[in-house]
């Protein structure tokens, strides 16, 4: 596998951050011409993410699993300002390692 899609799915992490950081700070987003482009986007990249990895390799974890399931949740809510701050970096820090994790163990 590539080094590309860990780098699109860590860079979605960084903008899935700022997305979050600017809602909280009073930007508010249109949810058609600005939410739903940004999650069709990350939607792409997970679909990109689960055809470049091999079936017999890190499919079976549960990283991966958790990895596309949080990245599709992060991706609406943090669109929120409801969302409380503690969770979502609680979410956010476990993808990011979970993505680190694979990354690393695809490496080997």
């Amino acid at each position: 596998m590539t080094n590309c899609i860990w780098h699109l799915l860590l860079t979605d992490i960084v903008a899935i951050e700022k997305h979050y950081t600017m809602v909280r700070s009073g930007t508010t987003f249109d949810f058609y011409d600005d939410v739903v482009p940004f999650v069709q986007t990350i939607d792409a990249h997970l679909l990109h993410f689960q055809n470049t990895v091999p079936p017999d390799s890190i499919q079976t974890s549960p990283q991966y699993t958790r990895i596309i399931n949080l990245l599709k949740t992060l991706s609406v809510v943090c669109h929120d300002v409801r969302t409380s701050k503690k969770h979502f970096y609680d979410q956010l820090k476990t993808v990011k390692h979970d993505v680190l994790f694979l990354q690393q163990q695809v490496g080997k």
